[in-house]
């Protein structure tokens, strides 16, 4: 898989992991409904949380080339 596919994909996993564990905090926390408070929310928000931060980790490894570029330039 190219690196810009790759990245696509690893974006569009992002964010979905990021407003699973965002959501399910919310409706955790503060939607009053009988769902709130239950474990599977926590479970649900931890476990996104999880795939987040993997997922996160990967996005920047597929950047690190423009990262390099941006913040580690040799100076003149």
């Amino acid at each position: 898989m190219k690196k810009l596919k790759a990245l696509k994909v690893v974006n569009i996993f992002m964010i979905l992991a990021f407003l699973a564990a965002a959501l399910s905090l919310v409706f955790y926390k503060w939607i009053p409904s009988a769902i709130q408070g239950e474990s599977f929310l926590y479970e649900m928000h931890e476990f996104a949380g999880t795939i987040f931060i993997i997922i996160g980790i990967i996005h920047l490894v597929l950047n690190f080339g423009w990262i390099k570029s941006m913040y580690f330039k040799k100076k003149k």
